[in-house]
């Protein structure tokens, strides 16, 4: 694929053509929607370029988008309390087995009365 120098960045993006074409904002949140789940490096001057617009809604979702497939597209950011050791990913495999997710905030009560501490 030849890319032309002398136009702008965004014009690189496939999407470029779409957003052209799109009429009204309903139109273009949907291809926002459709740039994160398939969007690549070329997409984000497009999105910086939308970020400029004049439509207000269109402007917030392509600065969402952008971020979220910045995060996408830089794995590093990936805590090591996401990551699974690669032998239990081997061993969750081989059982059928899926790692139980984990509430980081439980609501838990006991209903314990405080008759047990009494001395009886």
């Amino acid at each position: 694929m030849v890319i032309e120098e002398s136009l702008p960045a965004y014009h690189n993006s496939i999407f470029f053509q779409l957003f052209n074409h799109a009429s009204d904002v309903d139109s273009k949140l949907i291809l926002l929607d459709q740039v994160l789940e398939l969007g690549e490096e070329q997409d984000i001057p497009l999105l910086e370029e939308l970020e400029s617009t004049s439509e207000l809604k269109v402007s917030n979702r392509a600065y969402e988008v952008k971020l979220e497939l910045l995060a996408r597209m830089n794995p590093d950011n990936v805590s090591d309390e996401d990551k699974l050791p690669m032998n239990l990913c081997f061993l969750y495999e081989e059982f059928e087995i899926r790692p139980a997710k984990v509430d980081n905030d439980p609501d838990i009560d006991f209903d314990l009365s405080l008759e047990i501490l009494s001395d009886d």
